[in-house]
C-alpha cells in the first residue's frame, strides 16, 4: 500500500533549560524561511499561558530544522507597556524583507485576562513589524489601525498573493463587556504596500448561525489562484465545537464563496498548497482520539477529499474547548507549515509536555 505521508525526525525549538527554578513556557509558534535558507520562528515565552509579562523569541535554524539556535527577544524595548499576552507570525515577502503580524492586549490588571463574567477580553492592539536582514532585527511594532472596534484574532501567518497583495485572515475577539458590535465575522486585511497600510473592508465570514465564530482563520493561495481559508468553528453558547470548514475565492480574495464542511472534527489548523489540486492540513483533534493530524487533500473541484492521514502528535486527555474562557486550559496548538523541499515539509506547534509548555519541529516527507 502506498505511503503518503511520512513522519520524520522531530526537534525541540524551545524548552525551558532551568524549570526547577523558574516558571518559563513557549506557546503560538510561526515559521518562515529567509532568502538565504536560514529558518525562523518567532514564538510567545511567558511564566503562564495568560501571563502579562510575555516576550516574543526568535529561533533559528541553519540546517533545515534538525538543530536550533535560542537568539532572544524579537526587541529588546517597545514603546508599548503593559501589553500581554502577545504573539507574532513571520512570513518571506517577495523583495527578501520579512514581516510579522500579530496582537496584544493591554493588561491593566495583571491577575485577571479574560472577565470571569462575559468572557471578554481587553482593549488590544493589531500589530505589524518587519526585518531587512533576515530576522536578526526587527523594526518597532506599529498599529495596524482597523474601522471596527475590536481587536482581531490574527493568530496565522499572512500570505503575499501572487499579484503581490498580502491579505491576513482574522476573527473579531469580544470586547471586555463580552459583545462583538460587527458581529461574530471573519474580517480580511489587505495591503497593497508590503504591509505599510491595511484595510478591512472585506468580509469572508458570516456565521452560519448567530452564537458561532471562526477562531484560527488560516489562508493559502493554490496554483491556479485560488485563496482557501480553513476556521475552527465555535458555538459559544452552546459550548460546542463543529467540523473544521472553508470558503474559497477566485477574485484574490474580493468576494467568497458558502461555508463548506471539511468533516475533519479539528480546531485550530493550517493548510499548505501543493501541486496538481492537492493540499496539506494539519488539525488540532482536541476531543476524542487526541492529538495532531497531517491531512492529504485532493481539492479538485472544490471538494475536500481526504486521500491520507498520520497522528504526528498525541495520546493526552480530551480538552472540552467551549468559549473564549476555556482558552486557558489549552495543551497544544497552532501548527505551522513550511515547505524545506519538493517533499519535504516542517511543522511547527507548541504543546505541553512534563508539564511545560515546549516549540517543536516535526519533519514530514509527502508522496503523491
Amino acid at each position: 500500500m502506498k505511503k503518503f505521508i511520512e513522519v520524520l525526525e522531530r526537534a525541540i525549538i524551545y524548552e525551558n533549560p532551568i524549570p526547577n527554578f523558574v516558571s518559563r513556557h513557549a506557546y503560538f509558534p510561526g515559521i518562515t524561511m529567509t532568502p538565504s535558507g536560514d529558518i525562523i520562528v518567532l514564538f510567545m515565552v511567558a511564566d503562564a499561558f495568560e501571563s502579562m509579562n510575555s516576550s516574543v523569541f526568535v529561533s533559528r535554524s541553519k540546517d533545515r530544522g534538525k538543530t536550533w539556535i535560542l537568539e532572544g527577544p524579537m526587541l529588546k524595548k517597545t514603546k508599548y507597556k503593559n501589553i500581554g499576552p502577545c504573539l507574532f507570525k513571520p512570513a518571506l515577502l517577495k523583495d527578501g524583507s520579512l514581516i510579522a503580524t500579530g496582537y496584544g492586549f493591554y493588561r491593566n490588571n495583571p491577575k485577571v485576562f479574560v472577565n470571569p463574567e462575559t468572557g471578554g477580553l481587553p482593549k488590544g492592539l493589531n500589530l505589524v513589524s518587519f526585518s531587512l536582514d533576515e530576522g536578526k532585527t526587527w523594526s518597532e511594532h506599529e498599529i495596524i489601525p482597523l474601522s471596527r472596534p475590536e481587536t482581531l484574532e490574527i493568530s496565522g501567518t499572512c500570505i503575499q498573493l501572487k499579484s503581490g497583495e498580502i491579505i491576513l485572515p482574522g476573527s473579531t475577539f469580544p470586547i471586555w463587556d463580552g459583545s462583538r458590535p460587527s458581529g461574530r465575522i471573519g474580517v480580511l486585511l489587505r495591503s497593497k504596500d508590503n504591509g505599510k497600510s491595511w484595510n478591512d473592508k472585506t468580509i469572508f465570514y458570516r456565521p452560519i448561525d448567530r452564537n458561532v465564530s471562526a477562531y484560527e482563520t488560516r489562508a493559502c493561495q493554490t496554483e491556479n489562484g485560488r485563496i482557501v481559508i480553513l476556521m475552527w468553528l465555535l458555538d459559544e453558547v452552546k459550548g460546542e465545537s463543529l467540523t473544521n470548514h472553508i470558503v474559497v475565492s477566485y477574485d484574490k480574495g474580493f468576494t467568497w464563496s458558502s461555508l463548506m464542511d471539511t468533516g475533519i472534527p479539528g480546531q485550530s489548523s493550517n493548510l499548505i498548497s501543493l501541486q496538481d489540486n492537492f493540499l496539506l492540513s494539519v488539525h488540532c483533534y482536541r476531543e476524542g482520539d487526541v492529538g495532531l493530524y497531517v491531512h492529504l487533500i485532493d481539492f479538485k473541484g472544490d471538494n475536500w477529499k481526504v486521500i491520507a492521514t498520520e497522528k504526528i502528535w498525541g495520546d493526552m486527555p480530551s480538552i472540552k474547548i467551549g468559549g473564549i474562557k476555556d482558552m486557558k486550559g489549552l495543551k497544544f496548538g497552532q501548527p505551522s507549515f513550511l515547505r524545506v523541499g519538493e517533499e519535504e515539509f516542517l511543522i511547527v506547534y507548541w504543546a505541553v509536555e512534563d508539564c511545560i509548555g515546549k516549540i517543536f519541529c516535526q519533519h514530514i516527507h509527502i508522496k503523491i
